[in-house]
């Protein structure tokens, strides 16, 4: 989940959200609702301490990994909750254990790929769905227009963080080569990259 779809959903029910980006997504984060933290600014004790009076945030979600998730370990509040859809590296969960706080890692293609508790991933996509048709979450889409025949200025618009929302790349259904997406997967994701999707036929 993006963390423009998370600001959201988190508004639709009521909560108050703070977002963690650098500047050039301020406009962005405040248009949805939410109040914009700077971390190129602000060391992570300070807008805790501004923002929470030292206490910490009840729920913090990461959606970058890293370093990002280690500072949700330090900004989260004693007894609350972090959740990560990309903990994928090794970390220290020394501050998460001290403020007595837990973690869930999130997988949300794991119902898919192995058939295991698709009744409740169905139920979560047929609420996000409800609140879709609602308005309460509108998808963030890029404006620009890609095809199999550009898909690399696509890769290149993610790598630069040019990306206006999520990129879309429109597949015909006949008329192109269909070598093209595996060979921009290839040259953005090499063999040897841990996470290279498969494009195998």
């Amino acid at each position: 989940m993006s963390a423009t779809s998370a600001i959201q959903i988190a508004k639709s029910f009521g909560a108050e959200v703070f977002a963690v980006d650098s500047e050039r997504k301020r406009a962005l984060i405040e248009q949805l609702g939410a109040a914009f933290i700077d971390y190129q600014t602000e060391t992570i004790a300070e807008y805790v301490a501004r923002h929470t009076g030292g206490n910490g945030f009840d729920l913090v979600y990461d959606t970058v990994g890293g370093a990002t998730l280690d500072a949700s370990f330090e900004a989260v509040r004693r007894f609350g909750h972090v959740v990560s859809c990309l903990g994928w590296g090794t970390h220290s969960l020394r501050p998460l254990s001290l403020r007595a706080a837990t973690y869930s890692g999130v997988f949300t293609l794991l119902p898919l790929l192995t058939g295991e508790g698709r009744a409740h991933h169905r139920a979560i996509l047929e609420q996000a769905t409800r609140l879709v048709e609602e308005g309460k979450v509108v998808p963030q889409v890029d404006p620009r227009h890609f095809s199999l025949e550009t898909v690399r200025d696509a890769y290149r618009a993610i790598e630069a963080k040019t990306a206006r929302g999520k990129i879309v790349i429109e597949i015909a259904s006949g008329g192109h080569d269909e070598n093209l997406l595996d060979e921009a997967l290839e040259e953005t994701f090499p063999a040897s990259d841990p996470i290279a999707p498969a494009t195998g036929r």
